[in-house]
């Protein structure tokens, strides 16, 4: 017969074995999503070589003739690109990452940043001033 205390203990040791086992099957669930992440983002950025390649080439024929077809493929070319861009996040070439990669701008979204601080602070000093001015 088993004493109260071996059960007790082998009740904890089997708990302990299927909370392994469940923290297992969690690390490998996430191992396989990461694989398919990384798959995604090396197809990805194929094709955004692909595209960039396909960009220059439509831009130079673009200057030799003046084409509707080929302002429209450049432009379906720019948003398939910026798409890709959106897709590879932090491995994109035209993403800045700012306060240890917590925020994340795009060059153009940057520049939508800064004229808001422009506005918005300059509206916060000229608020102060009037409140100065009224106080003192």
């Amino acid at each position: 017969m088993e004493s109260p205390k071996q059960s007790s203990q082998s009740s904890v040791e089997e708990n302990l074995e299927q909370e392994l086992e469940q923290e297992i099957l969690a690390v490998e669930s996430r191992l396989g999503e990461l694989k398919q992440r990384y798959a995604q983002m090396l197809a990805d950025k194929q094709r955004q070589i692909e595209l960039v390649r396909r960009f220059d080439e439509v831009k130079k024929q673009l200057q030799q003739t003046t084409s509707r077809s080929l302002k429209a493929e450049l432009k379906d070319i720019k948003e398939k690109l910026e798409s890709l861009d959106n897709a590879l996040g932090l491995f994109s070439e035209s993403y800045l990452v700012l306060f240890g990669g917590s925020v994340i701008f795009t060059k153009s979204g940057l520049k939508d940043l800064f004229w808001q601080v422009v506005r918005f602070g300059g509206l916060g000093v000229i608020i102060g001033w009037l409140l100065k001015s009224v106080v003192g």
